[in-house]
């Protein structure tokens, strides 16, 4: 049986690899919480993201919060650089607005970071 102090080292050492964080932040159309059909296509983009992520097992889907001007993807891993392949193809598919980017955080809370923009200029018609 695994004692007390073996359990509680391993649950501590399992939290430390999952800090790294890769944070979407899709610009929206606003400074506050963007249109409803710019919404409900972000939404369908976060389904994506979650299955390339998950599906290469790469990290967790934590969820998104919307406001501030932007609809933001939280995935935590055991590798920013990782959880960034896994989810790079389907960004770069969405053409996301000028003003988005990603932020790779390489441990936890006040961690080195490294901000990739990932806005595309808007289309001309």
């Amino acid at each position: 049986m695994q004692s007390l102090l073996s359990r509680l080292s391993e649950m501590l050492a399992r939290k430390s690899r999952a800090q790294r964080a890769l944070l979407v932040y899709l610009r929206l159309s606003d400074d506050d919480h963007g249109e409803s059909l710019e919404c409900e296509e972000l939404f369908r983009l976060e389904d994506e993201v979650m299955v390339a992520l998950e599906g290469a097992g790469a990290g967790e889907f934590d969820g998104n919060e919307i406001g501030g001007g932007y609809f933001t993807l939280y995935m935590y891993g055991s590798s920013a650089a990782q959880m960034w392949d896994a989810v790079a193809p389907v960004l770069v598919r969405s053409s996301a607005p000028v003003g988005s980017y990603v932020i790779q955080r390489f441990g936890g809370p006040g961690a080195e970071e490294n901000r990739i923009q990932i806005g595309t200029p808007a289309r001309q018609i």
